[in-house]
């Protein structure tokens, strides 16, 4: 039997991987991401309308995936509010670079990298669809693997980790 709840999208246990998006110099997590076209390559991100990164997010930006090792970095770029804490000095072990095809840095640890350029933005009560043309793909060859570890959001701040990784389809 199902139950009913009002107000409950953080309750849906149903993972979610994150990544850091970049805007400029400021990285924040992002749970809500996905494709939405092949050509153009277009992928989308959720973002709160009333956070900093929004304010920032005009022209470009970059989406990093990073594996379960940058666990404690992916909770930092998303606990903390850039116009109030320098999160980069809180992200051991993390360095932005330039990008190629955009203004935003990149994450050098990141396993992949999408470097998209706005090419709409759906806004909505609390949050804002925005949709990236992706512009560069950039992946590190031999890391973009099945059995990448990675961190998944279950909502209302509990995570869980692929730890064994994924399996081929038979």
């Amino acid at each position: 039997m199902f139950k009913t709840i009002e107000n409950g999208y953080t309750l849906g246990y149903v993972p979610r991987p994150l990544v850091i998006v970049v805007v400029g110099e400021n990285p924040f997590t992002v749970g809500w991401h996905t494709p939405v076209n092949k050509n153009p390559f277009l992928y989308s991100i959720s973002i709160d309308k009333a956070n900093y990164s929004y304010r920032l997010l005009k022209d470009n930006f970059t989406i990093n995936f990073l594996t379960s090792e940058y666990f404690e970095q992916i909770l930092i770029a998303g606990s903390y509010h850039g116009d109030q804490v320098d999160k980069l000095s809180l992200m051991k072990n993390i360095h932005l670079i330039d990008s190629e095809k955009v203004a935003s840095k990149s994450i050098l640890e990141s396993f992949m990298v999408y470097e998209c350029e706005v090419y709409e933005k759906l806004d909505f009560q609390d949050h804002s669809l925005v949709i990236g043309r992706v512009l560069a793909i950039k992946y590190k060859q031999g890391k973009v693997k099945p059995k990448n570890k990675l961190v998944f959001s279950m909502g209302k701040n509990y995570y869980c980790f692929n730890t064994k990784g994924f399996y081929k389809k038979i």
